[in-house]
């Protein structure tokens, strides 16, 4: 919620003006701004998370301490710290459900090599992430993941020690939205695109993700690619042009399901070289170049099972909620699954988390990060951990250096 402009630093009278403590109704956010009194009744949205609200009428004069905040103790309201909030576009099957199922069972609930230790906010997720990754397993050695059909929002945390550093958020979103929503489609398809929308445009950091194509393509291999650039270009572009935030967005693209493709780690970054990743991702590389509402960009290839260790479904038609037939532009896919008796090993995961927390902090931040003495660690001690992670990653626009990139 803006601070609205104008008014005089002090009433006619000489007493000190009138103020209205407003807190945003997204109990997800919980901001908590003063605008003048005159703005009563009026409007507003929420400069943190973009909800709209309507400016209660009652003041306080300013300098008193604020009505008590519901949810707050002593009257003081609970500082949230700094957050970075990531949407991801991609379309069924693209490999992001894998994705966000690894994370949650490896790089979440470590301790990073500066001290830094990630996970779930609440003692009683941990609780559930960790039933849920053996049933995971189960399904990526047996059928593979099904398809998402509702959204979910994961919530994780970077603390040092006990204090809460950074909070991150990351829907789950369906992808199926991109290949099944048409102009004329259903009120509910439609009340979904703007769902999905909303999100992607109040997101500090995007990742696009786009399956790595087969070995020895096809001309349907090759329609079908060229189908996943033209769809989440779309996506991305509608998604930079609706933008509000003041912040500039940090995009990702990301090359999913590489241990489809190759062997081993050194052999994926053999091959796939920065000419040859530029080139594959063109239309998308040209876009984000040419946006001024994207600051930061890097393509980050990435394996969610581990090279050498996924096995194609020997009868993929048959799983329930299965790509689909030759017939149709998305369909006829490969079915990748978690080889038998194998744990997910995921490559360049990491990478892509920490490189996306610390753009996403420094964007927010802004170009004086000195003159802000605990954000400036917290970005210190990430890239740190980044660096100490041998990443894979190629800038395409801003980033910062590494060492080891």
């Amino acid at each position: 919620m803006a601070r609205s402009p104008g008014g005089s630093s002090r009433s006619r009278n000489g007493a000190e003006p009138m103020v209205i403590t407003v807190h945003c109704p997204n109990e997800d956010c919980g901001k908590v701004y003063t605008v003048p009194a005159r703005y009563a009744g009026r409007k507003a949205e929420c400069s943190h998370c973009g909800t709209r609200t309507v400016i209660p009428k009652g003041a306080t004069a300013a300098g008193r301490p604020a009505p008590r905040a519901k949810g707050s103790s002593n009257g003081r309201t609970r500082s949230r710290g700094l957050e970075v909030r990531i949407g991801s576009i991609g379309r069924g099957h693209a490999g992001k459900t894998a994705l966000f199922q690894v994370l949650g069972d490896g790089l979440i609930g470590e301790f990073l090599p500066s001290g830094l230790h990630l996970d779930a906010a609440d003692p009683r997720e941990v609780t559930r992430m960790i039933r849920e990754a053996d049933d995971t397993h189960k399904l990526l050695r047996q059928s593979g993941l099904p398809p998402t059909l509702e959204v979910s929002q994961n919530r994780y945390c970077v603390y040092e020690g006990d204090k809460r550093r950074v909070v991150c958020k990351m829907r789950e979103v369906i992808g199926q939205v991109l290949t099944h929503t048409l102009p004329d489609s259903e009120p509910r398809l439609q009340a979904r695109y703007v769902d999905y929308l909303k999100d992607l445009v109040n997101a500090h950091v995007l990742w696009v993700v786009v399956p790595c194509p087969p070995a020895d393509p096809q001309q349907r291999d090759r329609r079908r690619y060229a189908n996943d650039l033209r769809i989440t270009m779309a996506y991305l572009r509608e998604a930079l042009r609706l933008r509000t935030l003041p912040q500039p967005a940090t995009v990702a693209l990301v090359l999913s399901k590489t241990d489809a493709l190759f062997g081993s780690a050194q052999q994926a970054r053999a091959a796939l070289s920065d000419d040859v990743l530029h080139q594959a991702l063109g239309p998308l590389v040209q876009l984000i170049g040419q946006s001024k509402h994207v600051s930061d960009a890097a393509i980050i290839p990435v394996t969610a099972f581990g090279f050498g260790k996924a096995v194609l479904h020997p009868d993929a038609d048959e799983r329930p909620g299965a790509p689909g037939s030759a017939e149709e532009p998305f369909g006829d896919e490969p079915i990748w699954l978690l080889r038998e008796g194998e744990a997910p090993e995921p490559y360049n995961v990491d990478t892509l988390f920490l490189w996306s927390l610390l753009l996403g902090i420094m964007n927010q931040a802004g170009p004086d990060l000195a003159a802000k003495p605990k954000v400036d660690k917290v970005c210190r001690m990430l890239r740190d951990d980044l660096e100490a992670g041998h990443p894979w990653l190629v800038p395409i626009k801003g980033g910062v250096s590494l060492a080891a990139a």
